[in-house]
């Protein structure tokens, strides 16, 4: 177990459940139940349950060969039908693609994907490329969310990073996922991890021992290729 607030047999009940969400999807699909306009929609949803699925997984404390396998697999399906409309989820994707270690190819295919969103910047070209000196430079989406993290990556200072890891929980009041484990009718908590602090420090080569029991930080998997 990675996560501290769920117990295993929450998360294999979550993971269950969800993965019944997906085959009751993809019934609809392959029967022609969707109505053509809502096909693309229908997949997109299909893809962010799935990669709530891989963040249960890592909380749960699974694998993470086998968590990078699964992200592998929704690939093509990534690149087919990917909204992209919200940018949190775009660089939840961008930070576990290169932290699962993804090859170049694989990383270029979900850049041009998420470059069709109006709010591709500088951070996820950063994080997905690792080129401060990137063609989206001056290109900022959501400065005051992400004040912290840019000037990390634009100062190679640490403690920027520290500071935006210890404030990223209570500053994402506004996302769909926040305070989900309180919720006692519904499993929706796959686990808080600050996977975009994860992805900046390993670009920046931060020695970050000191993170390890940092609440949010996925250690382990900043040091996957490592292991």
């Amino acid at each position: 177990m990675r996560d501290s607030i769920k117990t295993k047999e929450y998360f294999d009940t979550f993971i269950l459940e969800e993965l019944e969400d997906i085959q009751m999807f993809q019934d609809s699909l392959d029967n022609g139940e969707i109505e053509e306009d809502r096909v693309e929609s229908i997949k997109d949803d299909i893809l962010l349950i799935q990669i709530g699925i891989l963040i249960a997984k890592y909380s749960r404390g699974d694998s993470i060969n086998e968590i990078k396998q699964e992200f592998e697999s929704m690939l093509d399906l990534f690149c087919e039908s990917w909204n992209g409309g919200v940018y949190e989820d775009n660089l939840c994707v961008a930070s576990l693609a290169y932290l699962l270690g993804l090859n170049d190819v694989q990383l270029n295919r979900i850049r041009s994907k998420l470059m069709e969103a109006d709010t591709y910047d500088f951070l996820l070209d950063f994080v997905l490329l690792g080129s401060k000196d990137n063609p989206y430079k001056s290109k900022i989406s959501f400065s005051r969310s992400y004040k912290d993290l840019i000037q990390c990556i634009n100062s190679n200072n640490m403690e920027e990073l520290v500071k935006y890891l210890r404030g990223w929980y209570k500053g994402s009041q506004g996302s769909s996922w926040y305070d989900t484990h309180k919720i006692k009718d519904e499993n929706l908590y796959y686990g808080y991890w600050c996977f975009e602090a994860g992805a900046v420090a390993k670009r920046l080569g931060f020695l970050d021992d000191d993170l390890k029991n940092e609440q949010y930080y996925p250690y382990d998997m900043v040091h996957y290729i490592k292991l």
